[in-house]
């Protein structure tokens, strides 16, 4: 943020200090636990997609469906001491012979003119995560902190990103007094924990016409030129050009 006065909590979950750790800020997608044979609708009010995991054999859907929701309701307490899908999810990674294929599935809502509202989802399994050793999510990233200090992004990031979002602890960039505003107890604003070496997705969108993100922008002049065709025209063999 732009106040001085605000620098970020830094947080480790291993205990032990990250030099390349990178901290975003940012608002992640509508999220939800997805069990076999039950699909869950996952979006805003107006736009929803279905995300759906099955076990090996379809029969066995409808049967295990009622025991998963029972052994996650369980796992997942009463009270003050309730755990998020994201805590539940992680959880259940630990747990070697959990019998069932559970998913949590992420969808930002992006509204565009005319065309109305597109999904960006997201499913990743307790098989996937354990294969993959990593997790998956979405959000739209607005801001970062990396070696004490905090950054505002100049424009929204949509990104996929290999970890889960979590809260924003007291005095971290100041994005934490963003949340809990109009009596709302769920948080908007959330933090993602990362190490500068992982891999994430960035989606990038621009609206305007045909001629304007086609035609316009590939006129000479106003290609990049480290293109791979401009690269290639450029090459040569034996010292002559086009040869």
């Amino acid at each position: 943020m732009s106040d001085d006065f605000h620098r970020p909590t830094l947080t480790f979950p291993d205990g032990a200090y990250n030099a390349s750790q990178a901290r975003l800020y940012g608002i992640p997608g509508s999220r939800g636990l997805v069990f076999p044979g039950s699909s869950k609708a996952v979006g805003t009010n107006n736009t929803s997609i279905s995300s759906n995991i099955s076990m090996d054999d379809p029969k066995d859907d409808e049967k295990t469906n009622a025991e998963v929701k029972k052994a996650i309701e369980e796992l997942r307490g009463t009270g003050k001491n309730i755990l998020s899908d994201e805590e539940v999810f992680k959880k259940l990674i630990t747990i070697s012979d959990f019998p069932w294929p559970i998913g949590l599935s992420y969808q930002i809502a992006l509204d565009t003119r005319k065309f109305g509202k597109i999904a960006l989802s997201t499913l990743i399994t307790i098989k996937e995560a354990l294969a993959e050793g990593q997790l998956l999510s979405c959000g739209i990233i607005v801001g970062y902190s990396y070696e004490g200090h905090c950054y505002d992004l100049p424009k929204p990031k949509i990104m996929l990103i290999p970890a889960f979002p979590e809260k924003i602890s007291p005095d971290d960039c100041g994005y934490d007094k963003k949340n809990n505003q109009n009596g709302s107890v769920e948080d908007r604003y959330m933090l993602w924990i990362v190490d500068k070496l992982d891999e994430c997705i960035e989606f990038e969108t621009n609206q305007g016409f045909v001629e304007q993100i086609v035609l316009d922008a590939n006129l000479p002049g106003k290609r990049s030129p480290t293109m791979y065709a401009s690269r290639m025209m450029m090459g040569h063999r034996g010292g002559r050009l086009g040869d």
